[in-house]
């Protein structure tokens, strides 16, 4: 029977990730299926559980449900509550990862950061600065400091983590450099929205933005006017559907150019080279 997967969330007409992944089934000569569907909060387990699939990928805003419905959680998922790929394991029991974890160090890494005893500026508290904060010190980064709006939900989110090497910041630190700085908020879905944070020239040696779009966003050109090495979402996006492909056939090397390709000309088309983003989770 042809394998059969899916990308669960509400909204996901956006999301080019059936464009990547159906770019590797064929590149691999492989018969096998991908599609998105819309499902509620109380439709996600259905949906994993059902016959009909044999794994796939989940977005927001169902990520944490996805996480109470695996049978065999993966540390990743373990240590930020949230699953963003599941699969059905030989004895017929739901697995799942957080491959956001490994698709975002997988980005940092092609953007030629080094973690260990790097200082970092992480923007924002929701989920993607989960992910972000757990790549982050498990790649032992000395310093992550989280600047969030709302500094209550900045503590939350370090008090969760346990608050080993996590400092919240109302502002970042005049005095002293950055290795990176990280947009995990929403700031750049939409050509209207304000810069994340204004960047300095030399205070902050990389940034990162998970938001992505046709032609970059606009804090990564920001970023790179002032001489910053940047780069946006696009390849944290490209990076964890190439985790979930290992996950869901071992063995198998990804075709990532083939990925990227396919995800850029998805972009372009969708988006006419400009206009709203969309963050890297899909």
């Amino acid at each position: 029977m042809r394998p059969r997967y899916a990308l669960l969330g509400d909204p996901v007409d956006h999301s080019i990730s059936p464009d990547m992944h159906r770019a590797a089934f064929r590149t691999w000569g492989l018969d096998a299926e991908y599609v998105a569907r819309t499902v509620t909060a109380d439709e996600v387990g259905q949906a994993m559980r059902g016959a009909g699939l044999a794994g796939g990928n989940v977005t927001l805003p169902h990520k944490l449900v996805a996480a109470e419905t695996v049978a065999r959680a993966s540390r990743a998922v373990q240590a930020t509550g949230a699953c963003n790929c599941w699969w059905r394991a030989e004895d017929g029991e739901l697995a799942g990862d957080n491959t956001d974890v490994g698709g975002l160090g997988l980005a940092l890494n092609r953007l030629g950061f080094k973690a260990e005893n790097a200082r970092v500026l992480v923007l924002g508290a929701g989920g993607a600065a989960r992910a972000a904060v757990h790549t982050l010190l498990e790649a032992r980064a000395s310093r992550v400091e989280i600047l969030n709006r709302t500094p209550a939900r900045a503590r939350a989110l370090r008090d969760a983590t346990g608050g080993r090497g996590l400092y919240v910041v109302e502002a970042p630190d005049p005095g002293m450099p950055y290795d990176l700085v990280l947009n995990a908020t929403s700031l750049g879905l939409s050509t209207a929205d304000p810069l994340p944070l204004e960047l300095d020239r030399g205070r902050f040696r990389l940034a990162c933005d998970l938001v992505y779009a046709a032609g970059e966003t606009q804090w990564v050109r920001h970023a790179r006017s002032l001489g910053i090495r940047a780069g946006d979402g696009l390849e944290m996006l490209v990076g964890q559907a190439a985790l979930s492909l290992r996950r869901w056939f071992p063995g198998r090397t990804p075709p990532v150019d083939a990925m990227r390709a396919a995800a850029v000309e998805a972009l372009d088309r969708r988006e006419g080279g400009a206009g709203q983003g969309a963050a890297a989770d899909r």
